[in-house]
C-alpha cells in the first residue's frame, strides 16, 4: 500500500513539473504567421519594377510588393553590408553594437538578437546567405548555416526547402533569405542576360561617349544578376504554395547596401548607397496595393516584425514599429533620416567608431547634408574606404568638407549647393542637428572633432 501511495505521489510531482514548464513556455498564436527576410545583396534601389522601372525583370517580386505595403524612402543606417546586417539582427546602429565594419574582429553580442526573440515565442529560425556574425546557433537560429553565401540560390535552396517540408505548418518559421546577388561575381547564367537587349538598355544622360560601352556592360550584368535575384524568389514562393503555407507568410523585402553604375554608391553617405525600398507583404493579413513616401529607416524593421509574430520589441531597439502605418492608422513615420559612414577596415588596434567615422549626413523630404571628417582619396580607396564609383568621378572630399543637395531638384546629388551663401544658415543647422543625433544615440566624441 505504500508502495503504491509513493508511486501517486511520484506522479503526481512529475504532472505539476510539467505544468510549470508549459505555463512558463512561451504562447504560440494562432495569428502568428511565418516570416521570410529576403535580404538583397548590392542591388540598385531603382532596379525593381516595382519602383517604377519598367525595363528590368523582377517580376516575383513586383507581384510581393504590390500585394502588400511598400515603404519606397528608406534609408539604411550604413552603406555596406557586415553592419546593416547586424542591424537587422540587432535592431541597433552601428555604433552602438560596434558592428561598423567589414574587416574587423567585432562580433554582434546575440542578447535581443532577431532569431532569438522569434525563437523563444515558438519559431523554428532558419539562416542561409550572408551572415557574418559567428555561431548561427548562438544567434539564435535553430536551423541552416551561416557561411554558404557563395551558393545559397546561385547552386539552389534544397536545404531550406527540406526545411519548410519538415517544419512548415508544425510551428511558426522565420527564413533568414540573404543569397549573395546581385552582389560580385557577376555571372549570371545566359538565361538571365537572354532576357536584356543591350542595345535597348537605358544609359544615364550624364554618361560620355568613352564610358558608354562599359557601361552598358556592367548594366547588363546588373540587370541579369537581379533577374537571378528575383527568379530565386519565385521558386521559394512555389514552394510555399506547395506546402500550403504562402497565404500566412509575412515577407519583407530590405536591400543591405545600394549600387549603381554611373553614381557613386556602396560605402559613401550618397542615396545610392544607402537608399532602399522596404516591403511587408502577408496575403491573409496586410492589404494590398500600399504605397507610403514618408521617411522610414530599416531600423524600424526589426520592431515591425517582432509586433507581427507576437514577441515583445526590447527596450534597446531604436527604430519605429511601421504596424500603424501598414494598418491604416497612420501616414507619418519621421521627419528626418541620419546616418554615420564608416570606412570598410577599421583601424588596427584602436577598433572605435568615434575614431574611424568618416562622414555624418541628414536629410528631410528636401535637403540632404553631408559632413566629412577625413580625407576621402582614391589612392585610399582599395585598403581602406572601398566606396563604388563605376563608371564615374571619384568623390574625393577634404577632411571638413560639406555637401548640400536639393533632393526634389536633383535626386541623383549631381549639384552640390553647399557654397552658395543662401544655404549657410541651413548647412548650420543641419550640421547641429546630426552632431545631436549622433550624441543623443550614444556616439562618443568624435577623434576628428577633437583634433
Amino acid at each position: 500500500m505504500q508502495g503504491l501511495l509513493q508511486r501517486a505521489t511520484d506522479v503526481s510531482v512529475l504532472l505539476a513539473a510539467i505544468a510549470s514548464v508549459l505555463l512558463l513556455a512561451p504562447s504560440v498564436s494562432a495569428e502568428q504567421p511565418n516570416i521570410v527576410f529576403i535580404i538583397s545583396d548590392d542591388h540598385d534601389n531603382e532596379h525593381l519594377g516595382f519602383m517604377g522601372n519598367d525595363f528590368v525583370h523582377t517580376p516575383n517580386l513586383d507581384l510581393l510588393a504590390r500585394s502588400g505595403t511598400l515603404f519606397t524612402r528608406a534609408h539604411l543606417p550604413m552603406s555596406r553590408c557586415h553592419p546593416t546586417l547586424a542591424s537587422f539582427l540587432s535592431g541597433r546602429w552601428p555604433h552602438q553594437t560596434g558592428v561598423y565594419h567589414n574587416f574587423g574582429t567585432k562580433k554582434l553580442d546575440p542578447a535581443n538578437s532577431l532569431p532569438n526573440l522569434l525563437k523563444e515565442v515558438g519559431y523554428a529560425t532558419y539562416v542561409e546567405g550572408k551572415y557574418w556574425e559567428g555561431d548561427p546557433r548562438a544567434m539564435g537560429f535553430t536551423h541552416g548555416i551561416g557561411n554558404s553565401a557563395d551558393t545559397f540560390v546561385r547552386e539552389g535552396q534544397a536545404e531550406l526547402f527540406a526545411f519548410i517540408d519538415e517544419l512548415g505548418g508544425q510551428q511558426p518559421l522565420f527564413v533568414w533569405w540573404a543569397p549573395k546577388i546581385p552582389h560580385l561575381p557577376h555571372d549570371p547564367p545566359q538565361e538571365y542576360l537572354a532576357l536584356f537587349d543591350r542595345s535597348e538598355i537605358p544609359v544615364r544622360p550624364w554618361i560620355g561617349e568613352d564610358r558608354r560601352e562599359s557601361f552598358l556592360e556592367k548594366e547588363h550584368l546588373s540587370l541579369a544578376m537581379e533577374a537571378w535575384l528575383d527568379d530565386g524568389i519565385g521558386k521559394l514562393v512555389a514552394k510555399l504554395r506547395e506546402k500550403g503555407i504562402y497565404d500566412n507568410t509575412l515577407f519583407v523585402f530590405v536591400i543591405d547596401n545600394g549600387w549603381s553604375n554611373g553614381l557613386i554608391s556602396k560605402g559613401s553617405p550618397f542615396e545610392k548607397g544607402v537608399r532602399t525600398p522596404v516591403f511587408f507583404s502577408w496575403p491573409a493579413k496586410i492589404r494590398g496595393g500600399q504605397r507610403f513616401d514618408c521617411l522610414t529607416s530599416t531600423l524600424d524593421i526589426y520592431p515591425t516584425i517582432l509586433d507581427y509574430a507576437g514577441a515583445e520589441t526590447p527596450a534597446s531597439a531604436v527604430g519605429n514599429n511601421l504596424r500603424p502605418i501598414i494598418e491604416g492608422k497612420t501616414t507619418e513615420n519621421r521627419e528626418r533620416l541620419f546616418g554615420a559612414i564608416y570606412p570598410a577596415f577599421v583601424t588596427e588596434n584602436d577598433e572605435r567608431p568615434e575614431r574611424d567615422i568618416f562622414a555624418l549626413y541628414v536629410r528631410d523630404e528636401r535637403w540632404k547634408y553631408m559632413f566629412f571628417l577625413q580625407d576621402v582619396v582614391e589612392s585610399r580607396n582599395r585598403e581602406y574606404f572601398r566606396i563604388q564609383w563605376i563608371e564615374t568621378d571619384y568623390p574625393a572630399r577634404r577632411k571638413g568638407a560639406e555637401d548640400l543637395y536639393d533632393l526634389q531638384a536633383d535626386p541623383k546629388e549631381r549639384t552640390n549647393l553647399a557654397a552658395k551663401p543662401e544655404h549657410a544658415e541651413r548647412l548650420a543647422e543641419m550640421r547641429e542637428a546630426v552632431l545631436s543625433w549622433w550624441k543623443q544615440t550614444g556616439g562618443k566624441p568624435i577623434d576628428a572633432l577633437a583634433e
